[in-house]
């Protein structure tokens, strides 16, 4: 048995080889996302949508499917499971009746802020690299997706 991620693949670039790593780096976040979401007794999707709505400002199910990419009739489901969970209030917006805003209660907090400890725990193969080893590929994935670094406590 060969420990290529994909047996028989042969490299182009640099990059796509980059890319490969960074896919195989992965191979173990379905499996920590389902085991998350079935401790807080959601679905994989919905505990995704509660980690990516911001406990802090209430948001528009628009808003949130551009923020998932995805299309607004695509959040409908999980933000319904979320409200029968009590996790998150659906009310419409005040000055257009048409748009609803998602605000995350008291135990959504609670609950996503477990799910968000879980998820982003740095796996083990992260961990080992060294700090400066881990500041470069930081700094590297940074250049690489556009944004801007955030330290520590941002």
């Amino acid at each position: 048995m060969s420990d290529e991620f994909v047996p028989g693949l042969r490299y182009r670039s640099d990059a796509q080889e980059l890319w490969a790593l960074v896919i195989e780096s992965f191979a173990g976040w379905e499996e920590r996302m389902n085991e998350a979401a079935a401790a807080a007794e959601l679905s994989p999707v919905s505990a995704w949508v509660l980690v990516q709505l911001d406990p802090d400002h209430a948001i528009s199910q628009k808003e949130l499917a551009a923020r998932l990419r995805c299309n607004p009739s695509t959040v409908v489901d999980p933000t319904d499971r979320l409200e029968e969970s009590g996790l998150v209030i659906r009310r419409p917006q005040p000055t257009d009746r048409r748009i609803n805003i998602l605000t995350v209660t008291r135990k959504g907090r609670q609950v996503r802020q477990r799910l968000v400890r879980r998820l982003f725990e740095p796996p083990e193969a992260f961990r080992r690299l060294t700090m400066a080893d881990q500041a470069r590929f930081r700094d590297a994935m940074v250049a690489a997706v556009g944004r801007k670094p955030l330290r520590h406590g941002n």
